[in-house]
Parts: C-alpha cells; structure tokens; sequence
C-alpha cells in the first residue's frame, strides 16, 4: 500500500490527499500552499502529523463500518430464508475483513483531522483515548469563541503525557 496522508485544506476545507514521501508542499485547489512536516515520519514509521505538526495522534483499524453494516443488514434480511445460518456467515465475512484492513493513523486536532495511510504508527501512537480528543474538542471551541489556548484552569489531560 503506498504512503498517503489526506486532511482538509485549512483554508477552504477541500479535501487533499498527497504521498507524504514524494513532496515538501501539498497544493490545494484554491491556490494555498501546505508544508507539510517531514520531522514527522522517522525510519518509516509516523511519530507526529504530516499536515500540522500535532505529536498526539491516535491509531485504529482502516475498516469503513458502513461495509460490516451492509453484510450485516443483507445477511439479517436473508436469516428466516436461512435459518440464521446467514448471520454466522455474515459474521465471519465481518471479521475477515477487520482483520485483512490495515491501520490509520488519525491526528487528534479537530481542524486537522489528517488521516495517515501505508506507513506504521509510531511507538507511542496508541489507540483512541476520549479523554485526549475532549481536550482538542475543547480547544476547537475556543477557538470558535475568539480565545487561545486552553482556559487557566484546564491544561492537557493527565493520560496525555503517558499517552505519548
């Protein structure tokens, strides 16, 4: 599978998906430039996002629910004509597929959001942690509020650190 890191365009919010290997800037249709961060994939693997720079990122299995939905939809339509037999199957067709995909590294930033495909995770990329992706969720609202950074009494969750 080749290396790709997609995120929308901070500017107009157009999808961009660009080879985080083959280039320094990715270019947008509405003209804006990208750097993307090259300190961010170490010895092939992702230690920090392409696109911002963000080094809390999460790691989770590239499976479109939507997919193991539909089998199990088709396969609950067909259970009386099969006596459920179609269930099992659609289970096992399921979980096939879970465990042939392979993994995306996503960035916690709620404006960034890149999804980093064909290169592994780095050491310290763990799985989605609520706590982390609150925090970025509170500082996006912030953010829409006119304020910086995080409020006095509110700082990086405690786990973030051990995270990472």
């Amino acid at each position: 599978m080749l290396a790709s890191v997609s995120f929308p365009c901070p500017q107009c919010q157009v999808a961009i998906e660009v080879d985080p290997n083959a280039t320094a800037v990715a270019a947008c249709p509405c003209g804006r430039p990208i750097a993307l961060h090259h300190d961010a994939i170490v010895e092939g693997a992702v230690v920090a996002c392409p696109a911002c720079g963000e080094t809390l990122l999460y790691k989770q299995k590239d499976f479109r629910q939507a997919v193991g939905c539909i089998v199990v939809i088709i396969a609950a339509f067909l259970a009386l004509k099969t006596n459920y037999v179609s269930l099992g199957v659609a289970a096992l067709i399921d979980w096939l597929l879970y465990r042939l995909s392979g993994e995306v590294v996503i960035c916690y930033r709620i404006a960034c959001k890149a999804h980093v495909r064909g290169l592994s995770p780095g050491p310290k990329i763990g799985a989605f942690d609520l706590s982390i992706h609150d925090y970025y969720r509170m500082l996006a609202r912030r953010e829409e509020q006119g304020l910086t950074g995080p409020d006095d009494q509110t700082g990086p969750p405690l786990d973030s650190r051990a995270h990472h």
